[in-house]
């Protein structure tokens, strides 16, 4: 999956690398404990709204069901694809 997902970010980069580049710079963390709810709000979203997430919804549902895997991928997934009003709604999701 690695490999998949660097060649489709247009590098050699692996996974680790462009999720410890990104950390640096990330607002919302989600943790391991945390990615199962993450996935259902997500995957209920897609499956609600066609146009969701507001920008290229295919090209981020395909890279969603890449990164989902890890909670510090799907952070980087949320970090491309969710504006602040969606990241919030996430947030609050996830809390509950």
């Amino acid at each position: 999956m690695s490999g998949a997902v660097a060649r489709h970010y247009g590098n050699e980069q692996s996974v680790s690398e462009l999720i410890g580049l990104h950390q640096r710079n990330i607002l919302m963390k989600i943790t391991e404990s945390e990615l199962p709810a993450a996935c259902a709000y997500l995957q209920c979203q897609f499956a609600a709204h066609s146009w969701w997430p507001k920008e290229q919804p295919g090209e981020a549902l395909h890279e969603f069901k890449l990164m989902q895997g890890s909670a510090s991928g799907l952070s980087v997934w949320c970090e491309k694809w969710l504006d602040a009003g969606q990241l919030r709604l996430l947030e609050k999701a996830i809390k509950r």
